[in-house]
C-alpha cells in the first residue's frame, strides 16, 4: 500500500476517534433540569419530575444501564411534605450491597427492600422548613432530588398546674437526667425491620392534643391574671427529652407526640411488632414504655398506669403492653403516643399514613449504618 494511502487511512481513524469522544454534549438547559450525577455525561437528558406520590421521577436511559435491575426511578411520598411529617422515598432497583443515602448533605440511614432502596426522612417540628437535597448512591452514579418541605404552625398553649405538678417541671436536674436516658434509648439503630403491614392505633379514643404544639406551664394560681406570650417566646426543648439543666423562667416544652384521651386502665396495645427497648419511671413522662420496631423506628407510650411488658420482650402487633394512666406530668388519664425515626420525633398520623411501597414490603433487609 502506498505511503500516501496509509497516511490517509491513519488520519481517517484519528478523526473517527476524536469524533466519538466529542459526541456527548449536554445543553445548559438539560444540565439544570437533571439532578442525577453519573460517571459519564449523558445526552438528551429529560426533565426531572419530583411531584411525589405515585409519580416517579425518571433520569435518562444511560443511567439505568449501570445495572440490569436499576431503573433510576425515585418515588417520593407525600407529594407535599410538611414540617413535622415524614418523607418516604424509594429508589427502585438500586442494588448496592450497602445502601448509602444523604439528606441535607449528611448521612441518612436507608435500607435495602424488595424493590430497591428505601429512605425514611424524619421532618421534626423543631427543624426549619425549606428546600433540601436527598441523595441515593449507586454504581451508575448518585441520584439526587430537591425536596421542598412546607412550613406549618403547630400552635401554642398555656397549661396551668397545681402545686404538686408544678414542682415536677422545676426539677431541672432530674429532667435532664431522664432526658439523657431516653435519648440514649431512642438513638438505637437496630439492623432488622421487625414490622410489616399497616400500623394500628395503640388505644381506642380521640386525640385531645396535637403533635408539635408549644406548651408553657404556669402555676394554677396564675390562671386568674392575664398572661401574654411574646411572639419571640419559644419553648426550651422537646417534652421528655429536654437536657437543659438550667431552670427556665417559664417551663415549656414542644409536644413530641399526640395525646389520646381514654379512661384509666384502658388497654394500650402495640401498633406493630417490635422489641421492648425500655420500661421506666421518669419525672415528666411517668411510667413509660418504648418499643424498637427496627431500622431506627421507635414508638413511645407515656403516663401509663401499668406496664405489662419487660425490657427485651419480643412482641407482636396488637399485644397489650400497658394500661392508660396519669403518671408524671399529666393532669388526667390519657396516653401520650410518640413516633421517633432515627431519634427524631414526628407526627404519628404522618407515620401511619405511609404509602404501600413501605407498608407492604415483604422482604425487609438490613439497614445501612
Amino acid at each position: 500500500m502506498p505511503s500516501s494511502t496509509r497516511r490517509a487511512l491513519t488520519l481517517l481513524a484519528i478523526c473517527a476517534l476524536v469524533g466519538s469522544s466529542a459526541c456527548e454534549v449536554v445543553s445548559s438547559k438539560g444540565a439544570k433540569q437533571d439532578t442525577t450525577t453519573v460517571a459519564s455525561t449523558a445526552t438528551n437528558v429529560p426533565p426531572i419530575d419530583t411531584t411525589g406520590a405515585g409519580v416517579p421521577a425518571t433520569p435518562s436511559e444511560s443511567l439505568a444501564a449501570g445495572s440490569a435491575r436499576d431503573t433510576g426511578v425515585v418515588t417520593l411520598y407525600p407529594e407535599q411534605p410538611v414540617r413535622g411529617g415524614v418523607l418516604f422515598a424509594l429508589a427502585e432497583g438500586v442494588a448496592a450491597d450497602i445502601p448509602r443515602c444523604s439528606w441535607k448533605g449528611a448521612p441518612l440511614p436507608c435500607a435495602r427492600v424488595s424493590k430497591g432502596v428505601l429512605a425514611i426522612v424524619p421532618l421534626p417540628a423543631d427543624e426549619a422548613a425549606g428546600t433540601f437535597t436527598l441523595s441515593f448512591e449507586r454504581p451508575a452514579g448518585r441520584i439526587t432530588r430537591q425536596v421542598t418541605v412546607a412550613d406549618h404552625d403547630f400552635g401554642r398553649e398555656l397549661v396551668f398546674l397545681d402545686s404538686a405538678h408544678y414542682a415536677l417541671v422545676k426539677k431541672s436536674s432530674d429532667v435532664a437526667r431522664d432526658a439523657r436516658a431516653l435519648r440514649s434509648v431512642l438513638a438505637t439503630e437496630s439492623d432488622q425491620r421487625l414490622w410489616h403491614g399497616s400500623w394500628k392505633a395503640p388505644v381506642k379514643g380521640t386525640h385531645s392534643a396535637g403533635y408539635g404544639v408549644e406548651r408553657f406551664y404556669y402555676r394554677a394560681a396564675d390562671s386568674s391574671r392575664a398572661i401574654t406570650l411574646a411572639p419571640d417566646m419559644k419553648t426550651r426543648g422537646t417534652f421528655g427529652l429536654d437536657t437543659n439543666s438550667k431552670a427556665a423562667d417559664v417551663p415549656s416544652w414542644r409536644h413530641a407526640g399526640v395525646d389520646i384521651a381514654a379512661a384509666r386502665n384502658t388497654s394500650v396495645n402495640a401498633p406493630a411488632a417490635g422489641i421492648v427497648a425500655d420500661v421506666g419511671e421518669y419525672i415528666l413522662t411517668g411510667r413509660t414504655v418504648v418499643i424498637d420496631h427496627g431500622q431506627g423506628v421507635m414508638s413511645a407510650y407515656f403516663h401509663l398506669d401499668t406496664a405489662l411488658v419487660h425490657r427485651g420482650d419480643q412482641i407482636a402487633a396488637g399485644k397489650r403492653i400497658g394500661r392508660v394512666g396519669s403518671t408524671g406530668l399529666a393532669t388526667g388519664p390519657h396516653l401520650h403516643y410518640g413516633i421517633y425515626i432515627d431519634g427524631k420525633d414526628v407526627d404519628p398520623s404522618a407515620w401511619t399514613a405511609m404509602p404501600a411501597f413501605v407498608r407492604d414490603d415483604s422482604k425487609p433487609k438490613s439497614a445501612a449504618p
